[in-house]
């Protein structure tokens, strides 16, 4: 595939926009303020400390002096980069059904939030996941001139396997322990307890972990697009003939429903922000709609 088929172009629609996380995630400088975490120089005076010997004479509040008689430390808010890393399943299941499209969703929804964060001065590394572990990581990168270098690694993924999700979260956490923001892009076709075991990982590492769900829309309607023929585990190769009966769709709906809400009751017990995009709808909508709804997006 090549990086222009993401439609780069339209990346500008989210100009203005930065990825927002709840406290500071790294000791990099940067320009994400993060109150709370005072530190000895910086932009905006957030409290003061009496002076110690050895402290910068040019920190020292003179007119505190003049007012308090003592001697008092000016301290700031801290200024952080945030390192968003962005976690996308590539196993089999993100290709299948072929229509609806949910791989080519979840490269342009990486690739958009990968901008965002290079455009806001946040860095930002991307890694496929299938199997047990990331078979493609790029370094840091920072800037926004990086989003072709992610567009190019977004373009080069391909699907293959089954992803054991929670033994690649946890892998992936082992080799790259810096503190960050997680998210995790993938249609979550995994037991709950696989995803609840990778988060936990991630969280044992300091990472803020959230999940993005992206379903497919015959996954959410079947009737809309099958009613009998040959059903096949993309991942296990396991097939089956189906007649998709009204009783058959009603309890597939059920089972669905059980699914989707074992996986948000999941992102609640971990406090992860959980948001679900359906393939090929307006991503626009979901960047700077459903995700701002959620906070994990805001206007810079």
């Amino acid at each position: 595939m090549n990086p222009s088929t993401l439609d780069i172009p339209s990346l500008a629609r989210f100009d203005g926009l930065a990825l927002q996380v709840r406290r500071g995630m790294g000791d990099r400088p940067g320009e994400r303020r993060f109150p709370g975490r005072a530190e000895p120089s910086g932009i905006e005076v957030e409290s003061y400390r009496p002076y110690t010997p050895g402290d910068d004479l040019r920190h020292l509040d003179w007119m505190a002096l003049g007012r308090l008689d003592a001697l008092l430390v000016r301290r700031f808010t801290a200024e952080r980069e945030v390192l968003f890393h962005l976690l996308l399943d590539v196993s089999a299941s993100m290709d299948a059904p072929p229509e609806d499209a949910k791989l080519a969703s979840a490269r342009a929804l990486a690739l958009a939030l990968g901008y965002i964060a290079l455009g806001a001065t946040d860095a930002t590394r991307l890694a496929l996941l299938t199997g047990t572990t990331a078979v493609a990581t790029s370094p840091i990168l920072r800037q926004r001139r990086s989003t072709l270098t992610v567009a190019e690694m977004l373009a080069s993924a391909e699907v293959a396997g089954a992803l054991q999700l929670g033994a690649a979260l946890e892998d992936y956490a082992g080799r790259h322990p810096e503190a960050g923001a997680a998210l995790v892009i993938s249609d979550f076709m995994t037991e709950p307890a696989e995803i609840e075991r990778g988060i936990l990982a991630l969280q044992a590492r300091r990472f803020e972990v959230h999940l993005l769900h992206v379903i497919g829309a015959s996954e959410l309607d079947p009737a809309s697009r099958f009613t009998r023929g040959m059903l096949v585990d993309v991942e296990s190769g396991a097939s089956r003939p189906l007649v998709l009966t009204a009783s058959i769709a009603e309890r597939y709906r059920e089972v669905l429903a059980l699914h989707l809400a074992a996986v948000e009751a999941v992102a609640e017990r971990c406090r992860c922000r959980y948001a679900r995009y359906v393939a090929g709808t307006d991503l626009a909508q979901f960047v700077s709609g459903t995700l701002a709804g959620i906070g994990l997006v805001r206007r810079r």
